[in-house]
């Protein structure tokens, strides 16, 4: 985000990425910098990071120069498993990043583009089970908790919040294996059957939090 907010790459994204990088004429510079409505944010998980080093090489891992774990230096892990080996549960860190965008692009107004969780056993719990997705309203609970934190206490400018998702559904590169829905799609028949999620969150816009 930083040309459209900033006017330009980050300094060590150009020195580690280098000529890969495009370069911006002024015009273009002038063009870019303020092109912002809103920062879409994107959040499931955090991860700790350590510096990896100098690689040399050009594939994505190594122009970021960082390697993460889920794990602290005590073999703690970082949050509980969803059913999504990336995505661990991990709350504290949203309100982190709202902070990061805040601080980093003098707290432009921030939509929440996708949040939501995928619940451990789900795809493969009977239909009654998986419609008690106590896991994924604890999830909403906590990480919209946080995000009013970020905006109550930190003064972050949280304008809009989009839970992931409305339904079970095709998730990239686990297909149907994993679901993230507040509503159960069975894939067979396509009926869907609210989860237990969706009458927890439909309260929480009514009343606007709990």
């Amino acid at each position: 985000a930083d040309p459209v907010f900033l006017g330009d790459y980050p300094a060590v994204m150009r020195k580690r990425v280098g000529d890969r990088l495009p370069t911006f004429t002024e015009d273009e510079r002038e063009a870019l910098l303020g092109a912002w409505d809103f920062f879409g944010l994107n959040h499931y998980t955090s991860k700790y990071i350590a510096s990896s080093g100098e690689s040399g090489g050009t594939s994505w891992a190594d122009d970021c120069g960082t390697t993460s774990y889920t794990k602290d230096l005590d073999g703690n892990a970082i949050g509980a498993d969803s059913d999504s080996s990336w995505l661990k549960v991990v709350p504290w860190g949203f309100r982190k990043s709202l902070n990061w965008v805040k601080d980093r692009y003098d707290n432009p107004p921030i939509l929440v583009t996708e949040n939501g969780v995928s619940v451990p056993g789900e795809s493969d719990a009977a239909l009654e089970d998986a419609l008690a997705d106590t896991f994924r309203v604890d999830f909403y609970s906590q990480y919209i908790g946080n995000m009013s934190l970020a905006i109550d206490e930190d003064g972050v400018d949280v304008q809009g919040y989009f839970a992931w998702s409305f339904m079970d559904n095709f998730e990239w590169t686990d297909g149907y294996n994993v679901r993230f829905g507040m509503h159960y799609v069975d894939y067979d028949t396509e009926e869907r059957y609210a989860k237990d999620s969706s009458r927890w969150y439909k309260d929480v816009i009514a009343n606007n939090g709990w």
